[in-house]
């Protein structure tokens, strides 16, 4: 039941993200935007981290955390980069479209995850982990997302066709953002099952893979704002009112991760699939608070989404 707690939070958290990371873009033109929503999520990723080295019982060890567990080290380190460059999807696409796509990974990184868990000998079989009704959720979610996906990608390009932007008509056009977050999205749940998971990892404590995180997307967030300031000559403050919704996304966005991280230390196979349902409702508040259209078919998928998110669960907790 509190692991069902802790991913319940955690689609909350990450729903509400969505919305306010893209009610941020404004009219979208903005320079080093990108950037800027870094420095915002490196700023209460660094407050978080502080807050874990005060809290924590015994002293923090490089050795035995970034060293031992260097997965997470170097995870930290494509994160705070891809992250960086995925932020650009919110300034093309519609929360409705963003979301989704980045949700791709949750059916299809639980896979990998399993493999991941048998090639270091952490698992016995296959069917230990991946049973047949946890099988038929994750693949309701994994097609429902991707049908979900393809359909509103299809009205986004309809709606540029009189726009100057050729290149989002072509091939995946705006939809590589998502797509890259998606792809790192996946590889973090490999990272954090292997390295947190308490059955089939390493048993890493939860605070310390948010402090080495944490520590190092600061520690990019303050090579940004150094370079955003050199750039347009002037201090930038992430604290104005028009930064506001990034700060609040980043804290909600944060609140995600450190939920995240605990609900995978308990069951990691379930968590990423479970959390494939936030689209939806980032989707109903993109249509009730920003007025973004979501098509008849798209409610289809999202019933699908929740269909086998049930599934899931059930499994789950049986």
């Amino acid at each position: 039941m509190i692991w069902l707690l802790l991913v319940v939070a955690a689609i909350l958290m990450w729903s509400a993200t969505s919305l306010l990371y893209k009610a941020g873009v404004h009219d979208g033109k903005e320079e080093h935007i990108c950037l800027k929503y870094s420095v915002c999520v490196g700023i209460v990723f660094f407050a978080i981290s502080l807050v874990y080295l005060i809290i924590r019982e015994e002293p923090f060890s490089i050795f035995e955390s970034a060293v031992r567990y260097w997965p997470m080290t170097v995870f930290g380190i494509v994160y705070a980069i891809v992250n960086t460059i995925s932020y650009k999807g919110y300034v093309y696409n519609e929360a409705t479209v963003e979301s989704p796509v980045e949700g791709i990974s949750g059916g299809t990184s639980v896979i990998l995850l399993i493999l991941a868990y048998l090639a270091l000998g952490r698992a016995d079989s296959i069917t230990a982990l991946l049973t047949p009704l946890r099988t038929a959720g994750i693949l309701v979610i994994l097609v429902c997302v991707i049908l979900l996906s393809v359909v509103r990608n299809r009205e986004n390009r309809k709606d540029l066709q009189d726009q100057k932007q050729k290149w989002m008509l072509r091939g995946l056009g705006t939809l590589i953002f998502p797509v890259v977050f998606a792809v790192i999205d996946g590889l973090e749940t490999i990272v954090t099952g292997v390295c947190l998971d308490t059955t089939y990892g390493f048993s890493m404590p939860e605070g310390d893979s948010i402090i080495i995180v944490g520590m190092e997307y600061a520690a990019f967030a303050l090579g940004f704002w150094v370079y955003i300031n050199i750039k347009e000559k002037k201090i930038y403050n992430p604290f104005t009112k028009k930064s506001t919704p990034r700060i609040l996304g980043a804290v909600a966005d944060n609140v995600g991760i450190v939920l995240y991280a605990y609900a995978m230390a308990i069951n990691s196979v379930s968590t990423d699939p479970l959390l494939a349902v936030y689209p939806v409702f980032v989707m109903l508040g993109g249509r009730l608070l920003m007025k973004e259209k979501v098509s008849k078919a798209q409610y289809i998928f999202l019933l699908g989404i929740v269909v086998g998110s049930v599934l899931v669960v059930v499994d789950t907790i049986s």
